[in-house]
């Protein structure tokens, strides 16, 4: 049961979302049909609402968002993976999309991330605001990938600007190969300072065998190391946790498939391992107490199942 708000346009002569940016947030609602077809369309916020508070059932929303090279279709085969995931970990919340105008070409990295900029201040108010209005109490986290990471990191960054805005406060905020400068992230750098004040904990999942994240911080960035490639600098805010994945990515990935660049990237969503750790953070267990970490020969634990 697909749930996801998009910030594309909408061609209603093709009937299909485009890679343009939309002047709204639109609120999508899709169910699968027997055959697999999925069926649906844009309904309004409030339906889209009333949908999320039953697909909660009181057990708490997930967010998640995409990165750079995503076209739609995209989008809505990794939100089924991470569904299908989680809810074999365990997790009983919903899981739901914000869905932005990615090209889906991996040649449009730049026009890419002039997008993630441009549709960041789209985030927190129409989708957070109305989930927490809708849903008091209720835990929001979120789930993110790739540029989807730096994406989110901007949108939270402008929170609380604003005279009378009340600012967003996040449960649990996950990472994964993230694209964003792993500077950043020192503690009293600006983005530890975001994440610091606008979630309750941070975990920051990186893997030193992620190619993609190897060519974006050696060559496309000048050699700014990205978070989700190294990890954090060793001096981190108190809320923020790294942890280290290359080992399960050789123990779980076969030999033959390591080299391969895609995957290398976005391996955490087909490993029942990684999503067994998500969920018990999502649902708020002590670092210290995952039985999916082991202790490794420095200060971050590596995610080993």
């Amino acid at each position: 049961m697909p749930l996801f708000i998009t910030r594309r346009t909408y061609n209603a002569s093709k009937k299909k979302f485009t890679n343009n940016l939309a002047a709204l947030s639109r609120h999508v609602f899709l169910q699968k049909t027997p055959a697999g077809k999925l069926e649906g369309g844009i309904i309004s916020q409030a339906d889209w609402l009333d949908q999320l508070a039953q697909a909660s059932n009181g057990n708490g929303v997930l967010f998640y968002v995409h990165g750079f090279n995503t076209d739609q279709p995209s989008m809505l085969s990794r939100l089924e993976k991470v569904e299908e995931g989680l809810k074999a970990a365990g997790f009983q919340g919903a899981i739901v999309a914000f869905d932005w105008p990615s090209e889906g070409n991996v040649l449009a990295y730049d026009a890419d991330r002039r997008m993630s900029k441009d549709v960041a201040p789209f985030l927190i108010p129409d989708a957070v605001h109305p989930v927490t209005a809708r849903l008091p109490g209720q835990n929001v986290s979120f789930l993110c990938h790739s540029m989807g990471c730096f994406l989110t990191l901007r949108a939270l960054s402008g929170e609380g600007d604003h005279v009378g805005q009340v600012p967003c406060q996040l449960d649990e905020v996950l990472f994964t190969a993230a694209d964003v400068d792993a500077e950043a992230l020192r503690q009293g750098a600006w983005g530890a300072l975001v994440m610091e004040k606008r979630c309750t904990r941070f975990t920051n999942y990186y893997s030193v065998a992620d190619k993609v994240l190897a060519l974006s911080g050696g060559l496309i960035h000048g050699g700014q190391e990205r978070a989700g490639h190294v990890g954090m600098p060793d001096l981190k805010a108190a809320n923020s946790v790294d942890v280290y994945t290359t080992a399960q990515f050789r123990k779980h990935v076969p030999v033959a498939d390591q080299g391969k660049q895609i995957l290398s990237h976005n391996w955490y969503y087909d490993d029942a391992g990684f999503y067994r750790d998500a969920k018990l953070t999502i649902e708020g267990t002590t670092a210290a107490a995952m039985p999916t970490r082991r202790d490794t020969d420095q200060v971050d634990k590596a995610l080993l199942t």
